[in-house]
């Protein structure tokens, strides 16, 4: 029984000793890392409480912090493009954050969102925009596209706006636009008492499942989907505030997972 107990310790201490992941920092606000044209390497954070956007560099000092105009009762919703050379020419830091606020009245969100620069300056104000992607294309320019929704009106309506952008993008931002296609954005996001999550299961499945996790990828909630259908709608009560991904999975296959926000 003594040697089966070492050899059980042995083993454990042998695998511990494989063990190379180390926790450097924790965070109370959602954040990624970036790779800037000059500056190399930093992370950023969106603080939502004070409307900023607060970049580290990698050994998680603070490098800078630039402060986002959000008008009042209107909230940060998402900071993206935290970048140099990719809006401008100029090497100057640059990002675009968009921003929502809650009709009350009406029950509904709505969305706009700015690009500026390090020093507060306005470049681009885009009305309605909820989503934005940057895409580099075979010919070696830069387009943006943006997407507004005006979701005063039902059905809700969607304008797309193309735009040509001076620089390049050398974040690790993720092209969204690349994204399964069998995963279609939530609305309202955010969502405060319920929410219309679009899906398309592949043809070659007839069922499968919507999964709903959190911030740090611990499935929350499953709910089964078949065909034909098209989308769910879900209470959102349920779920404490914060940040959410939801996927689809069906046999082996499984979708890119897409980002709601719950109020």
């Amino acid at each position: 029984m003594k040697h089966i107990t070492f050899v059980i310790v042995f083993m454990l201490s042998l695998n511990l000793g494989y063990c190379q992941i180390t926790l450097e920092q924790t965070y109370d606000h959602s954040g990624t890392f970036t790779n800037l044209a000059n500056s190399g390497d930093k992370f950023f954070i969106m603080h939502v409480g004070t409307s900023q956007c607060r970049i580290y560099n990698t050994d998680h000092s603070l490098w800078k912090t630039i402060n986002l105009e959000v008008p009042t009762d209107n909230y940060l919703y998402d900071v993206k493009f935290v970048s140099e050379n990719l809006f401008t020419t100029d090497d100057k830091l640059c990002l675009a954050y968009i921003y929502y606020e809650y009709n009350t009245v009406g029950q509904y969100y709505s969305y706009n969102a700015f690009v500026v620069d390090e020093d507060g300056n306005k470049l681009l104000f885009v009305p309605g925009c909820q989503y934005m992607y940057v895409h580099t294309l075979s010919d070696g320019s830069t387009k943006m596209t943006t997407y507004s929704y005006d979701y005063s009106l039902y059905p809700y309506t969607i304008q797309t706006r193309v735009y040509d952008l001076p620089g390049h993008l050398t974040s690790f931002d993720v092209d969204e636009s690349k994204l399964d296609i069998n995963m279609g954005n939530a609305f309202p996001n955010p969502a405060k008492e319920f929410v219309t999550i679009p899906f398309a299961l592949q043809d070659s499945y007839s069922s499968g499942e919507l999964i709903i996790t959190n911030a740090e990828g611990k499935t929350i909630r499953t709910f089964s989907v078949n065909q034909p259908e098209d989308k769910i709608q879900l209470e959102t009560l349920q779920f404490p505030r914060g940040i959410y991904f939801y996927y689809l999975q069906a046999g082996n296959w499984k979708s890119a997972a897409r980002k709601l926000v719950i109020q």
